[in-house]
């Protein structure tokens, strides 16, 4: 089990990898052949204006695509409770019930989305580690494999007070709550930055459907924001 190490170094590859939000929802970059599932309407939240990233040096590691890195940095003082990895994700109120694939970065520092699966992204937070746990994943089809559903396909129809479950590798269960879901545009990044506080947040595409590079996009991201309970 890995303990709750180089948060800072991590959220500083997570805010280089906020380039997600711009370049859309195709996984790895590849282009998105899709066969286009319709969405309902959902409310609009107002948008948040993005939250002006900390001053800081960005001293980054070289990221190799052969193998999804992990920092090493010198020991810090532990939480007096260390979370797991993420391995699955419960939602009862929408059918979903999905292992968690761990995803980095690729040699563009574009952040990988899982093709049929749901994304811990981890440099983002351990559950129980006091900040941002962010997830990720599609809400369209491929067209080489229309029977698989879109892991996050009816994310749009979770209500406020909904359960999240987040299981880690050590046996514990987290328990989250649907806060609010906003509708954000793809520059607005600053949801998945840290937020000072233990919260989980899912991202997914929704809106217009639109081409860009032959790669099928949406016009915004849905941002779903749960807090524990």
């Amino acid at each position: 089990m890995r303990g709750v190490t180089g948060m800072f170094q991590r959220w500083l590859i997570l805010l280089f990898g906020s380039i997600f939000f711009i370049q859309g929802c195709g996984a790895s970059g590849q282009p998105l052949p899709t066969v286009p599932v319709p969405l309902a309407t959902a409310t609009v939240g107002v948008p948040v204006q993005p939250a002006r990233a900390p001053d800081v040096p960005l001293d980054l590691p070289e990221l190799d695509a052969a193998a999804e890195p992990r920092i090493a940095v010198t020991a810090v003082p532990q939480p007096a409770v260390l979370a797991g990895d993420p391995i699955r994700v419960v939602i009862d109120a929408i059918a979903v019930d999905q292992p968690l694939v761990p995803v980095g970065l690729d040699t563009e520092r574009v952040p990988i989305v899982p093709k049929h699966d749901i994304g811990w992204y981890f440099y983002s937070a351990l559950p129980g580690a006091g900040e941002n746990v962010v997830l990720w994943g599609h809400v369209l089809r491929f067209r080489d494999a229309p029977e698989i559903p879109a892991p996050f396909a009816r994310l749009h129809e979770l209500q406020v007070g909904a359960t999240i479950a987040l299981h880690n590798e050590a046996g514990q269960v987290f328990t989250y709550r649907v806060a609010e879901q906003l509708w954000v545009t793809p520059d607005q990044v600053n949801f998945i930055l840290p937020q000072g506080r233990e919260q989980l947040t899912l991202v997914s595409c929704i809106g217009d459907k639109i081409v860009v590079d032959n790669t099928v996009d949406m016009s915004h991201r849905l941002i779903t924001i749960a807090l524990p309970e």
